[in-house]
């Protein structure tokens, strides 16, 4: 029995009567996998660096795309590995050197709010103007959209913002994900100014599309 069928049966407390296709792919990056449902064939899709895993947190992955494709709330033992080990997994990835901009701006807000103790993410730019700032568990990447370069300050907003999900991970319950709990808006809004800045991103934002509509921003 494959790590699919054992986690359908597990999960649902049936056989599984699809066809089923675990496939290991270098397409992603980071702990990712997606999965697909076509006619009766179901295909699971998991990046490599899945395969030097246990297959308990395997299945625990399996189990949330499974939840995930078949509209179900549930939650397993497995599924608790799997939450436990993305919260943790950073520890473990590679780091990069990231833009020295980005650098600064991290440590500028690591220095003031987390007493210099945060580990530093992989930092990247990205050209986005509707998501200014993400944080990805699964490859410990903090991405800051490029129409920030004009505000420092409201960077470093941002980079508060993606470093508070960095350091509070997420809730999970019953497969369903919760990023803004009650602490993290504690949190965020002990930010100075906080308000303020948000008007400023906004009009950044608007600014950035205006720009894009008339093809003097970035596409």
């Amino acid at each position: 029995m494959n790590l699919i069928n054992y986690s359908y049966q597990e999960l649902f407390n049936k056989p599984c009567s699809h066809a089923c296709n675990l496939e290991y792919s270098g397409k992603f990056k980071g702990f990712n996998g997606n999965i697909r449902l076509s006619g009766n064939n179901l295909t699971i899709k998991m990046s490599k660096e899945w395969e030097g895993v246990s297959d308990e947190i395997q299945i625990g992955l399996i189990q949330c795309l499974l939840l995930k494709i078949f509209k179900r709330k549930q939650n397993t033992t497995n599924i608790d590995l799997y939450n436990n080990f993305l919260r943790n997994v950073h520890i473990a990835i590679p780091k990069n050197q990231g833009p020295e901009i980005l650098r600064d701006s991290f440590d500028r807000i690591n220095n003031q709010f987390f007493h210099g103790l945060m580990e530093r993410p992989n930092l990247k730019f990205n050209r986005a103007i509707n998501r200014l700032g993400t944080y990805e568990y699964s490859s410990d990447t903090l991405t800051i959209s490029q129409i920030l370069l004009s505000d420092v300050d409201a960077m470093d907003y941002v980079m508060y913002h993606e470093m508070l999900h960095k350091k509070h991970k997420f809730k999970s319950v019953n497969n369903r994900t919760y990023h803004h709990t009650k602490d993290f808006r504690e949190k965020e809004a002990e930010y100075p100014n906080y308000q303020k800045i948000e008007k400023r991103l906004q009009k950044l934002v608007n600014k950035g599309k205006f720009k894009q509509i008339f093809g003097l921003g970035p596409k």
